[in-house]
């Protein structure tokens, strides 16, 4: 039986900002298992416009992170 995945919108709260990203996921645990220092949302926030969101890039879970992702994984080893 194949698992389908849903787009998460996840933020990386870095204390004075935030970074973005959309993952793919079967579900929020598999994001915060992987990612633990990720805030995973349901929805786009309504402050949020539709053009910004599309901006945003988005990652598959079974993908190895890349650019700020990459460097947040390495920062919280």
């Amino acid at each position: 039986m194949t698992v389908l995945k849903t787009e998460f919108l996840a933020a990386y709260d870095y204390g004075q900002g935030g970074l973005w990203v959309r993952i793919t996921a079967k579900n929020r645990d598999e994001i915060a298992q992987k990612y633990s220092f990720l805030t995973v949302f349901d929805a786009r926030p309504d402050w949020m416009g539709v053009g910004d969101y599309n901006k945003i890039e988005t990652l598959d879970i079974e993908q190895p992170p890349s650019g700020w992702l990459a460097l947040a994984m390495e920062e919280k080893k």
